[in-house]
């Protein structure tokens, strides 16, 4: 669980620094401040995103039994199919 809080994390981490850093290299220049709220706003829902598929996978594995670990391995078979 910690790894996907980390990773959510990151993630949101270099999207707000991406948009601040690309807003100061446009042609016309957007405020800093407003574009640094917008790409938070714009993390917000695929932290959740992450967050629903994490917990549904969990619950899904304390329904069958399974372990976090066989989780991810038949999620990546399926992703092969």
């Amino acid at each position: 669980m910690l790894d996907i809080i980390n990773f959510i994390a990151l993630a949101g981490i270099f999207n707000i620094c991406f948009f601040w850093y690309a807003s100061t290299k446009m042609k016309t220049k957007p405020d800093p401040v407003k574009t640094l709220v917008v790409s938070f706003v714009f993390s917000i829902p695929l932290s959740f995103l992450l967050i629903a598929v994490y917990t549904t996978m969990l619950l899904y594995a304390a329904k069958i039994g399974a372990s976090e670990d066989a989780m991810w391995e038949y999620m990546e078979q399926e992703e092969l199919q």
